[in-house]
């Protein structure tokens, strides 16, 4: 264990003169041999009394504790005399710990941008969003009615698409007698979808409005059948009740139209009539979800007696 600690005291003195040699700022006065015989004197003084005191012990552990205390005492005076080469002042190697002590950090105070101001908001009040007329699609109805065609009236049926169909149920109303009597008999027809992805078939249209009378009682009766397979998938019975259509038949307020339930409130028709009325024609609403329809098609009427 002896020889370990003096080949360490030797071999750390001559890294150190070494490094010590290869700084370009140490003083001018002083050269390699003069620092190599500074370090050397200082350490064996140091240690001159810790390796006697090393020898006269006769437990190992004891011994492992003193070869640190020697070690610990080395790097010690390596660091002091480092801290004075760098420092350029003489440093007293009993002031190692302060020296060596980590500085607490230095507060930086960040500068505080200045405020900066901002426009004033302005006090202009913000137009109202115009709320669109519900009863806006009636404009052109008098188009439909007015066709040449069929053809010229389904194109104009195009433009009267009613944007909120559920609205315009909740404003429509009954038909009166005289109103009735137009779409009173036995009509055929159909409905011919636009998407024909979506729809496989077109579907036929029948219906039967019976008045009630001295030996009739009144009834209303509504089919939709499908072209491709002729299975009728739809049936709709309702009595007419004193003589005047049921539910099912509605005129919507400011309208020329007729608003027909078809298929038990999923499906509805918006129809005009043509010339003698014996002809209608109009769209066909499918529900999209609850209160909600789209217009997915177009329906063509004819009176068969």
């Amino acid at each position: 264990m002896k020889k370990w600690i003096l080949g360490l005291v030797v071999l750390f003195a001559v890294g150190f003169v070494s490094y010590k040699a290869g700084q370009r700022s140490l003083p001018a006065a002083q050269s390699a041999e003069q620092i190599e015989e500074k370090v050397k004197t200082d350490l064996i003084e140091l240690t001159r009394q810790d390796f006697e005191e090393y020898q006269n012990l006769k437990s190992l552990e004891d011994r492992y504790k003193k070869a640190d205390e020697i070690l610990g005492k080395i790097v010690t005076v390596f660091l002091a005399d480092l801290g004075l080469r760098l420092g350029y002042k003489p440093t007293n190697p009993a002031l190692l710990d302060a020296a060596c002590a980590i500085a607490a950090p230095t507060p930086v105070v960040s500068a505080t941008p200045a405020p900066t101001s901002t426009p004033p908001m302005s006090q202009e009040t913000p137009k109202p969003t115009p709320t669109p007329n519900p009863q806006a699609w009636t404009r052109g109805e008098y188009r439909v009615t007015n066709a040449r065609d069929e053809a010229e009236a389904l194109e104009e049926l195009r433009k009267l698409e009613i944007p909120d169909l559920f609205s315009a149920l909740k404003d429509s109303k009954n038909l009166s007698t005289r109103e009735a009597l137009d779409i009173a008999g036995h009509f055929q027809g159909e409905i011919s979808f636009f998407d024909r992805k979506a729809y496989k078939s077109d579907w036929y249209i029948e219906w039967q409005v019976q008045y009630r009378s001295a030996t009739k009682e009144g009834s209303s009766y509504i089919a939709l059948t499908r072209k491709s397979d002729g299975k009728t998938f739809s049936r709709t019975r309702s009595g007419t009740g004193k003589g005047l259509v049921t539910d099912n038949f509605m005129r919507p307020a400011g309208s020329r139209a007729m608003i027909v339930n078809v298929y038990g409130d999923d499906g509805y028709i918006q129809i005009y009539p043509l010339g003698n009325k014996n002809t209608w024609v109009g769209n066909y609403y499918e529900k999209a979800k609850l209160g909600e329809y789209k217009m997915v098609g177009q329906v063509r009427l004819n009176k068969a007696d």
